[in-house]
C-alpha cells in the first residue's frame, strides 16, 4: 500500500467510468465515497441526467471516443479508467488511448468468446491492465455450484490450519431445528458463517433456526473440519449432476455449456435465434443445440425437462428467466438456476424458491471493485454462490475501525467478521473483541452490503490510498 500525504489537502483517488449501462452505473454508485472522485461518461443524456440527480459524480454526456474531452478533463491525472461500453472494440480503444494519455490503470470489459484465446496478447498490445468478462464470471459461478467444486476456498485462508466446509444441515444428525446459537452442540468448534436457503445466501444471526435443506458454510480449524467430515461420512461428492439444460444460448450459455461438456456433463442448449444456434453448434463439441423458443407451451415437456438434473435459465431477459425457472421447478427439476441482472427481483425469486439465482451485475461489480482496490486494504477475496463476498482485510492504523470493539461498529446486517489473524494467533471474534493494527480480518458480506462495508473500512487521516500496480 502506498500512502501519500499532501499537507492539508486531500488527494482523492480519481476514477473514470466510460459507459453507464447497468454495470457502469452500479460500479459508479458503489465507488461514491469521500476518498474517491468519480467521472461517468455516456452517450445517453437520460442516464447522465439520472446520475447527476442521484450520485455525487461528474456525469458527462459524451461519446467515449471523444479524445478531446479526455485532454480537457486531464485524464492523465486519473488513477483508474474502466471501459464498460456495449462494444468490446470500443472498450479496447478507449483503454489503450487512456493509457497513452497517462491513466495509471485501465480495465476493459470484453465479452466476445473469440477474445478469450488471446487475452495476454490483447493486454500487451493495447496496454490494458485488466480484462473483465461478466458472462465468463457468471458461468464459472454456476459451474462451481453445479459441480460443487469448493476445494479452492481453503487456499484463500492465510492460516494453513484454517479451512471451510460446505455441507447440508440434514447431514448432521440433530442439527435441523436447532438455532445457530446452539449449533456448537452439533458442529463442535466450527463456526456457521453463511447459510444458503432456497437459493439465497444469508449471514446467520444467533436466533436463526436451521432447516433441513439449508446448505451451511462452516469455518474453523482443518482438523475440526476433518473430524466432522469423517463423523458424518460426508466428503464433498458434488450434486450428482449428469444432465443439464441451458435455456438461452448467449455468451453465458456458451461459456457454461463449454465448461460443463468439458467435464463430461450431457448438455442441451435451447436457443430461439437460428444463426446463434449455428454458431453454438460449430463452436461447442458434444453439446446438443436445439433451435426453439423455450417459452412455447409444451416445448420443455417435449424436451424431457423433468429428466434433467439441472436447468439454467440464461436468456437476455430477467422476466423470461424467472418464468422459465418456475416452469422447471413445477416439472420437478432438482436444481434450478436463474440468471438475473436486476437486484429488485431478488424478493420475487426468493418466494418462488429457485435453488440458485445469480445476479450478473453484482458479480461483475464486485470483481471490478476488487481490481480497483487492489493493493489497498483488501488483500484477497472470493465469491460465494455469486451472492456474497468473502474478503481478507488488513487493518491499518488510519482506518475508522482500528481500536474499536466490533459491537461499536455499525456493520450492515449482511456483514460478519468471522475470523481474525493476529500475529501467530487465530481469534474467533465476539462483540467485545477490539480490532487492532495489523489484524487480518476474514469478513463475509452479502454483495448488496459491500459498498457500505467499503465505506466503513475507509481511512480517517487525510492521506491518499494510491493504487500502485
Amino acid at each position: 500500500m502506498l500512502l501519500e500525504k499532501f499537507g492539508n489537502k486531500v488527494r482523492k483517488m480519481k476514477i473514470i467510468i466510460v459507459g453507464a449501462g447497468k454495470l457502469g452505473y452500479k460500479v459508479a454508485s458503489s465507488l461514491v465515497a469521500p476518498d474517491n472522485y468519480i467521472t461517468l461518461i455516456d452517450v445517453d443524456p437520460k442516464v447522465i441526467q439520472k446520475a447527476n440527480d442521484e450520485m455525487d459524480v461528474m456525469a458527462i454526456n459524451a461519446n467515449g471516443l471523444n479524445f478531446d474531452l479526455y485532454e480537457e478533463i486531464k485524464i492523465g491525472t486519473y488513477d483508474v479508467l474502466v471501459a464498460l461500453t456495449d462494444s468490446d472494440e470500443k472498450n479496447l480503444v478507449i483503454s489503450s488511448i487512456a493509457k497513452k494519455l497517462g491513466v495509471k490503470t485501465a480495465i476493459a470489459r470484453l465479452r466476445d468468446p473469440e477474445y478469450t484465446r488471446g487475452l495476454q496478447i490483447i493486454k500487451e498490445n493495447f496496454e490494458v491492465d485488466f480484462i473483465i468478462n461478466p458472462d465468463n464470471l457468471v458461468s464459472y459461478e454456476i459451474f462451481s455450484y453445479l459441480m460443487n467444486k469448493h476445494e479452492d476456498l481453503n487456499q484463500f485462508f492465510t492460516g494453513a490450519t484454517i479451512g471451510m466446509l460446505e455441507i447440508k444441515a440434514e447431514a448432521i444428525k440433530g442439527l435441523p431445528g436447532t438455532k445457530v446459537l446452539n449449533a456448537s452442540n452439533h458442529v463442535g468448534n466450527l463456526l456457521i458463517v453463511s447459510i444458503s436457503r432456497n437459493g439465497k445466501i444469508i449471514i446467520p444471526k444467533s436466533h436463526v433456526t436451521l432447516e433441513n435443506d439449508d446448505t451451511l458454510y462452516l469455518l474453523g480449524k482443518k482438523i475440526d473440519i476433518a473430524n466432522l467430515s469423517s463423523k458424518i461420512h460426508s466428503s464433498s461428492q458434488g450434486l450428482g449432476i449428469k444432465k443439464v439444460m441451458i435455456i438461452g444460448g448467449g455468451k453465458t450459455g456458451f461459456y457454461l455449456g463449454q465448461r460443463l461438456s468439458g467435464s463430461g456433463i450431457d448438455v442441451k442448449i435451447i436457443e430461439k435465434d437460428r444463426s446463434r444456434c449455428e454458431y453454438l453448434s460449430e463452436k461447442l463439441d458434444d453439446v446438443l443445440v436445439l433451435h426453439a423458443d423455450a417459452t412455447e407451451t409444451g416445448l420443455l415437456i417435449e424436451e424431457n425437462i423433468s429428466g434433467m438434473d439441472a436447468v439454467v435459465t440464461a436468456t437476455g431477459y430477467d422476466e423470461d428467466n424467472i418464468i422459465l425457472a418456475l416452469m422447471a421447478q413445477q416439472q420437478g427439476v432438482r436444481e434450478v438456476i436463474a440468471k438475473t441482472s436486476r437486484s429488485n427481483y431478488s424478493t420475487l425469486t426468493d418466494k418462488i424458491g429457485v435453488n440458485y439465482t445469480i445476479n450478473s451485475v453484482e458479480i461483475s461489480t464486485g470483481n471490478i471493485l476488487r481490481l480497483i482496490k487492489k493493493n489497498t486494504f483488501v488483500s484477497s477475496s472470493f465469491f460465494l454462490r455469486g451472492q456474497a463476498e468473502v474478503m481478507q482485510v488488513t487493518i491499518d492504523s488510519t482506518m475508522h475501525i482500528c481500536g474499536k470493539r466490533i459491537m461499536e461498529i455499525s456493520f450492515p446486517d449482511g456483514v460478519m467478521v468471522a475470523l481474525i489473524y493476529r500475529d501467530t494467533e487465530t481469534v474467533i471474534p465476539t462483540g467485545s473483541t477490539v480490532i487492532e493494527k495489523g489484524d487480518r480480518l476474514i469478513i463475509f458480506s452479502l454483495l448488496a452490503d459491500v459498498p457500505e462495508l467499503e465505506r466503513i473500512l475507509q481511512t480517517t487521516k487525510r492521506k491518499l490510498l494510491r493504487y500502485n500496480p
